[in-house]
């Protein structure tokens, strides 16, 4: 007998999912079932005995199907929380993950600004910008990406959570967006998760990554780094004296991105943890 309940489901979505070596397998489970259900996870959760209607319970075993051969379940839901703000995510956008609220955490200990600028380089879906804009009323932010897709995503992101008005989407390559511009902005903070894989790191990667996020938010190019060498190049035009750049760099390299930094530029002001231990956030200060 075909299992109909929220129970057996669950129960048959983990062995499912298990089998094909998902993590939480059960949590995940309960995930896609309150998905195709469209119900809240309270729900889920207190009527284990609820029969399933079979056309539910058909499209949650094709959801099964997809998070099973490697499909994150972000992208097969359409969302992801970052800094308590339930976000649209795409194909097109990388996965916002915990370590990146480090930034925003950064941003805002720092901050003594009452307006302050901040461009959020790279913005993808827009989870930095959109939860600094959420977060400290009075800012005023540029999200740059080079994705048209993306920029898309991010103004749906910022239109959900009403702070579309205070949020610039400029399309473009890093600073390059803002070639022509007769008045540039000058950022008391630049902040940014850049691609930071090696093409040859590539395979390294999960499978969930590796063949599902993007490669153009993932790979940096033949060194994992040329993506900060330019950030911090061509940042030091649009940051003002005394302000913030703060990106994200992946583990392990940490040494050779401080290396980069140009002494009489920026000056070391913190490096944050992930819950790793994993050098995560560079936080460095403009000099005059």
């Amino acid at each position: 007998m075909a299992p109909h309940t929220i129970a057996e489901l669950t129960r048959a979505g983990k062995e499912i999912l298990a089998a094909a070596s998902v993590e939480e397998p059960r949590r995940t489970a309960g995930l896609l079932l309150q998905f195709a259900l469209k119900v809240d996870p309270l729900f889920v959760l207190i009527h284990p005995t609820h029969a399933v209607a079979l056309e539910a319970a058909l499209s949650y075993f094709h959801l099964l199907e997809r998070r099973a051969s490697g499909e994150p379940v972000q992208y097969i839901t359409g969302r992801q929380e970052f800094y308590g703000l339930d976000l649209e995510v795409t194909p097109h956008v990388l996965v916002p993950r915990p370590e990146t609220e480090l930034i925003v955490d950064a941003v805002q200990e720092l901050n003594r600004q009452p307006t302050p600028t901040i461009i959020d380089v790279g913005t993808g879906s827009g989870c930095i910008a959109v939860a600094l804009a959420s977060r400290i009323p009075a800012s005023r932010v540029f999200a740059v990406d080079i994705s048209a897709e993306a920029l898309n995503v991010a103004r749906g992101n910022a239109l959900r959570h009403g702070v579309e008005d205070r949020i610039h989407f400029v399309h473009g390559d890093l600073f390059k967006a803002f070639d022509g511009w007769a008045e540039p902005p000058k950022a008391d903070f630049i902040a940014s998760n850049p691609p930071y894989v090696s093409t040859d790191e590539l395979e390294t990667l999960p499978r969930e990554v590796r063949e599902h996020e993007p490669h153009l938010a993932l790979i940096a190019g033949d060194n994992a780094d040329s993506v900060h060498r330019r950030l911090l190049c061509q940042g030091e035009r649009y940051l003002r004296a005394g302000g913030f750049m703060i990106c994200e760099m992946g583990a392990g390299q940490y040494p050779g991105i401080l290396e980069l930094v140009e002494a009489g530029v920026y000056s070391l002001l913190q490096v944050k943890e992930d819950l790793q231990g994993i050098p995560r956030i560079l936080v460095l200060e403009r000099l005059p």
